[in-house]
């Protein structure tokens, strides 16, 4: 059963992360041992959130430092993906969907990066030239880190990612 719930948990594990970061939280430390993944943010007021998430034992061990006083909370949550949201809105309280800016303006500027790098790449072949998209493909690579895997597969655009693996094969 371990290895189903790792199975089952880590791509709802890596959607929470990238929506806990987005909503502003910064994470610190990531690392994982066994069947433990440990994770350090700050969140919101500054306070600091150390979390075990126990893929064997099924569950999440949560500790809240608040560095203005020197309370501690440690609490137990069962490892699901409701308590990974309900924690995701107690670090960095926000509306679903939201971020520091809405996710839908991620998405949108993700397809303007890939309309512009289309677009430049259309112009340099017209011309016979090679400008360089490097400073677009960074925005764009920036932008989709805040974007889940589902996100960024629905903001790319089937005819510019062709172009470029065709492009990429021809040099």
């Amino acid at each position: 059963m371990h290895m189903d719930t790792m199975h089952k948990l880590r791509p709802v594990v890596e959607n929470w992360l990238i929506d806990v970061q987005r909503r502003g939280a910064e994470l610190y430390a990531r690392h994982e041992s066994s069947s433990v993944e440990y994770l350090s943010f700050e969140g919101r007021d500054h306070l600091r959130y150390s979390i075990d998430l126990d893929y064997t034992l099924e569950e999440i061990n949560l500790q809240v430092n608040n560095p203005a006083t020197s309370l501690v909370i440690r609490e137990k949550l069962a490892f699901s993906e409701e308590n990974l949201r309900a924690l995701a809105k107690r670090i960095t309280p926000l509306r679903e969907g939201y971020a520091r800016i809405p996710v839908s303006l991620l998405a949108q500027l993700a397809i303007l990066c890939h309309a512009y790098q289309r677009l430049v790449a259309d112009f340099d072949e017209a011309r016979h030239i090679h400008t360089s998209t490097q400073t677009v493909e960074e925005i764009e690579g920036e932008l989709q880190r805040f974007l889940t895997p589902e996100e960024q597969r629905r903001t790319d655009n089937p005819l510019l990612t062709s172009r470029i693996k065709r492009n990429a094969t021809k040099t």
